[in-house]
């Protein structure tokens, strides 16, 4: 499976791999570091013209240049990737921002771990339910 991880953040990135690599899964990550790449991506223009569709997209929500919330927007609006599920990923534990989150079409609203354990918790459940007990339409 091909996951996007739309991330700002290095740390959280490399802590994101190193999770799932714990695990033992043979997902393909694909890491970018905000909307506007997140979208250059899924519209496999610039530097990501070969880029594979991913199977699931795993969306930080406060990013420069473009945050999550208008990502989200893009790909909901786009016939091509309305389908692809997505999972917000925030600090924000705000129910208002949860909220909006489900309104605009989220798949999922996770709040990012405090500690390594709690990656490798989130890498496991992803795998677990996402993967082998969902079922989904991937057009």
């Amino acid at each position: 499976m091909n996951i996007l991880i739309v991330e700002d953040s290095e740390p959280e990135q490399m802590i994101i791999k190193e999770a799932f690599m714990e695990i033992k899964v043979r997902h393909d990550l694909f890491m970018v570091n905000d909307g506007i790449e997140a979208m250059e991506f899924l519209q496999r223009t610039g530097a990501y013209q070969g880029a594979p569709k991913p199977d699931l997209i795993i969306l930080d929500l406060n990013m420069p240049r473009k945050n999550g919330l208008e990502v989200l927007s893009d790909i909901k609006e786009n016939p091509y990737l309305k389908h692809i599920p997505v999972f917000a990923f925030s600090n924000s534990d705000f129910p208002r921002d949860i909220c909006k989150c489900y309104a605009m079409g989220v798949n999922a609203y996770i709040s990012k771990p405090i500690d390594f354990q709690g990656f490798i918790d989130f890498a496991h459940v992803i795998d677990t339910f996402w993967f082998k007990l969902v079922r989904y339409c991937s057009h």
